[in-house]
């Protein structure tokens, strides 16, 4: 997905300041073409996750 969708998907109010997590707390963009760059939602998936959680419990938590 691109970042305008990565970032709202991971909870983040602006495009800014999820790419400024990026390569930090969120995965880098697993496409990169010139100017385009999208991430995947399982790489989304496992930076949001708690850690150490099953997968199954993740959602009882939110």
């Amino acid at each position: 997905m691109p970042a305008s969708l990565a970032a709202g998907y991971c909870g983040e109010s602006t495009v800014d300041a999820f790419l400024k997590r990026v390569g930090k707390e969120y995965p880098l963009p697993r496409v990169k073409e010139g100017r385009r760059q999208l991430w995947l939602i399982d790489d989304l998936d496992q930076a949001i996750a708690p850690f150490n959680a099953p997968a199954d419990d993740i959602a009882k938590d939110l």
